[in-house]
């Protein structure tokens, strides 16, 4: 995934979350413009009360209710911040002109009463407009309140002083305001770290499913490098496998047939798992491909190979390889290693490792190869496998080893290069258990048949 791809897609989750804004904001706001839009009119209704009825109030609820309408069709179109504004504004300003009226009366029931009201309405701005502007309403109320006080017990006299009777009804006031706007603040703080935390997820969500969309499609491609079926021969037969660890593969095997009907046969694992592996089992099957077409040897195959590698510069990505050529008209076999796992021979019951060792491809420059030539005889099995074989790990992290494999192959069909594999197979997957296979796997058994 690319990071304008990256980038967009944090575009896109952003905008969604303002659109979710959107929409929680519309709802909200037009439940409370409902709410307050009922208590208006259960207002008037008391109003119709002679005690209760004063011109200014019936000019209040007039206005109010033609607000409440205002913020309805603001929703209507979309301008549902406006209208969150003018909602809080209104409201919170309707509270402190009752106080204020009830202070003008000298009715300090009354004015404490809608005093005290206002730190609900620090509430509601941080719920529809955020922390920062219910700091505003909490800063402008508190001055309001606390001169509102000081105006009161100017006027209706105290004894213990105007400052000390207007700050004893101020504090508790203070005290709640804070406490709420902390509160509002806390919660929109949570609410904008789990919204960033769940937009991560939702990156690393994606980008997982599109880098697994991604190597599927490189595991599909890379599957169609390996040869189709093995070669057919009219007295050896031959099997091969290979299974990735991961969704690419290092491992592979190949078959290609020399000008003059032979058939050179590799195995090879490039270090490393996954995509940097893929690519240099890529790179090497292709110089190996153009090499053999060229070269007249093992050898010399890998010895040019090896150069081409080095200069190529693939770093800590060395390669083993077998790379045998195939005469199938004199059951002749002769093959060279690069850093690869020996061949392992059983013939008349008898298991053997042969060849020589030699530095993987790409190690060092100008790297020579030897050679080991093998005539078949009838019943023989020649098994070319990769460390994933012997490297597999069960859940105690104990490897498979050496000495399991050589029973391994020893208790498998000695006539039957299918069924041997496929026993190799069984006793590497049960001894691995639930544990992940680690490393990738490719085989070839290589039978001349009686």
């Amino acid at each position: 995934m690319k990071s304008q791809d990256i980038q967009s897609f944090n575009e896109l989750l952003k905008q969604l979350d303002i659109e979710n804004d959107q929409v929680r904001l519309r709802f909200t706001l037009r439940m409370l413009n409902i709410l307050v839009l009922t208590l208006t009119v259960i207002a008037l209704l008391i109003m119709l009360i002679p005690p209760f009825s004063l011109p200014v109030a019936y000019i209040l609820v007039a206005v109010s209710i033609a607000i409440n309408g205002i913020i309805e069709w603001l929703i209507r179109i979309n301008r549902e911040v406006v209208g969150a504004r003018l909602f809080v504004g209104w409201t919170n300003i309707g509270v402190v002109v009752f106080m204020l009226i009830n202070t003008v009366r000298l009715d300090d029931i009354g004015m404490t009463m809608f005093a005290e009201i206002t730190p609900l309405f620090v509430i509601l701005s941080g719920l529809l407009l955020g922390w920062g502007l219910a700091g505003f309403v909490a800063i402008v109320n508190l001055v309001i309140i606390f001169l509102t006080y000081v105006w009161y017990f100017a006027n209706s006299g105290t004894t213990r002083g105007v400052f000390e009777e207007a700050t004893g009804l101020f504090i508790p006031v203070f005290l709640y305001t804070a406490l709420v706007w902390a509160a509002i603040s806390f919660y929109q703080y949570q609410l904008t770290t789990s919204r960033y935390r769940l937009n991560q997820a939702r990156s690393r969500l994606i980008q997982d499913k599109i880098l697994h969309h991604d190597l599927e499609i490189a595991r599909s491609l890379q599957q169609r490098l390996f040869p189709p079926s093995p070669p057919l021969f009219g007295n050896i037969r031959i099997v091969a496998y290979s299974e990735p660890a991961r969704e690419t593969s290092g491992d592979f095997y190949d078959f290609v047939q020399l000008s003059d009907g032979r058939w050179a046969i590799v195995v090879a694992d490039v270090t490393g798992k996954s995509i940097a592996a893929a690519m240099v089992m890529v790179m090497a099957r292709s110089i190996l491909r153009s090499y053999i077409t060229t070269e007249q040897s093992p050898a010399a195959i890998l010895r040019a190979a090896n150069n081409a590698l080095y200069r190529d510069g693939v770093g800590s990505q060395y390669v083993t390889v077998f790379l045998g050529i195939l005469d199938s008209s004199t059951n002749m076999i002769t093959f060279a290693t690069a850093g690869h796992p020996f061949p392992y021979l059983r013939r008349n019951g008898q298991i053997q490792e042969i060849g020589y060792g030699s530095l993987p491809l790409g190690a060092r420059l100008d790297r020579e190869y030897c050679e080991t030539t093998l005539q078949f005889q009838t019943g023989d099995q020649l098994f070319l496998l990769t460390d994933g074989f012997y490297e597999t790990r069960n859940a105690q992290r104990k490897m498979f080893g050496f000495e399991q494999l050589m029973i391994a192959i020893d208790q498998s069909d000695p006539a039957d290069p299918q069924r041997a594999l496929d026993h190799l197979l069984a006793v590497v997957s049960q001894f691995r258990g639930d544990a992940e296979q680690d490393d990738d796997m490719t085989a070839i058994i290589i039978q001349v048949l009686a």
